[in-house]
């Protein structure tokens, strides 16, 4: 007799792959199809080749390499602080310039060809960690993740994750990580968070959010604290690392705030404060891209709120403190500058609108939601293409 336990595990397995290749194929099939748009409109405008030392002298792959793209490959290249320039790659975490130097020999040396090779497969991991993510989302399902994944591909900033920027790699292991955690495997999830803390230092409102997860998950299980609770301090040894070789070239315990402050001028401040200098910044420009941008800073920080309402409605603590202190940091700044882009690392958005209801109202609002979503984007990358700050 067939072991029909074993029959239906396997098919089980094989029945995920499949969605997973497709999902990741769909996620490629549309990030190809936003560079070609980025070529094409670069070419029509006339956009000519870049004239930064750091470009890679090939018109095509430096479509995809332009503002903090230079400070990643600058360090993948020369490392921290080289001779002639104090600041401020500091302010940027060492993982993804890490992965970037990795993959060179993988694209012929060229640093920007693997920029984007590794934003490239990190957005394709997203995805499909993404799905596996909204499927099991409270009263979610395939539809959840189907939506989930159709949001992050439409997102207004989408440019982000097929450029040499960290958002992909960071979203791929910050879901790498609440997956393991969310199925217990509590070491898997503490060294899955400690690589996305080496990449941004966000990592620690993720590990803040899996914390709480796991104070839940004991709560359930009627358990105490295992062994595997240190895993969550996993998270805190990247940070300490880098702090500590940065205190050893600059002598300063605060060089990456210090580069910060000195690099962007953001500095911290109460939230009317914050939305006093982000209205300011709309006023007080007439560029229409910039106005543009600036505005996307408004609305981004008022659709996070939103969402995080909605999650703590729901009771999804750990959801909530993740986006909740993301969102802080913004909000408790002088500076809303690239929330459009920092959005695409706040997968609890995308997993939440994803939940929006089923019926005729709910379906409605998924189409708005796509509409909108596929007009920015449009204009975001008419603005990126002509080399228009849009995040």
């Amino acid at each position: 007799m067939p072991d029909r336990g074993r029959s239906a595990t396997v098919l089980d397995r094989m029945s995920s792959a499949g969605i997973a290749a497709r999902v990741a194929a769909a996620w490629l099939a549309s990030r190809f199809a936003l560079m070609a748009a980025v070529v094409l409109v670069a070419a029509v405008a006339g956009i000519g080749p870049e004239r930064h030392p750091l470009a890679s002298g090939t018109w095509f792959l430096d479509r995809f390499a332009y503002w903090d793209s230079y400070h990643f490959l600058r360090i993948a290249d020369r490392g921290y602080l080289p001779p002639g320039l104090p600041c401020c790659d500091q302010a940027f975490f060492p993982g993804y310039p890490a992965l970037v130097r990795a993959a060179g020999p993988l694209v012929g040396g060229s640093a920007v060809a693997a920029g984007i090779l590794v934003t490239l497969v990190a957005g394709a991991a997203a995805a499909v960690l993404l799905w596996h993510v909204a499927l099991a989302e409270p009263g979610g399902g395939a539809t959840t993740a189907r939506r989930a994944v159709t949001l992050l591909a439409l997102a207004p900033c989408g440019f982000f994750l097929v450029a040499v920027y960290s958002e992909a790699t960071f979203l791929a292991l910050a879901l790498g990580a609440w997956l393991a955690a969310t199925r217990r495997h509590w070491w898997l999830a503490g060294l899955l968070a400690a690589a996305a803390t080496a990449v941004r230092v966000n990592g620690l409102f993720l590990v803040a959010g899996l914390a709480v997860m796991y104070v839940l998950q004991l709560r359930s299980d009627g358990r105490r604290p295992r062994g595997d609770v240190v895993a969550l301090a996993l998270p805190a040894l990247p940070v300490v690392a880098f702090v500590t070789y940065l205190h050893a070239r600059t002598g300063s315990w605060t060089a990456w705030h210090d580069a910060e402050q000195t690099g962007w001028r953001r500095s911290t401040a109460w939230p009317w404060v914050g939305a006093e200098h982000a209205w300011s910044a709309v006023t007080s420009t007439t560029n229409p891209y910039l106005v543009g941008s600036r505005l996307g800073d408004i609305a981004t920080v008022a659709l996070a709120v939103a969402v995080l309402a909605v999650l703590l409605r729901r009771r999804r603590w750990p959801e909530a403190t993740y986006l909740g202190l993301s969102l802080a940091v913004i909000v408790c700044s002088t500076l809303w500058v690239s929330a459009p882009r920092y959005v695409l690392t706040w997968f609890p958005v995308w997993t939440t609108l994803g939940t929006v209801g089923g019926g005729p109202r709910g379906r409605a609002a998924f189409r708005a939601m796509v509409t909108a979503s596929v007009c920015l984007l449009a204009l975001a990358t008419y603005a990126v293409a002509t080399r228009h700050w849009v995040a």
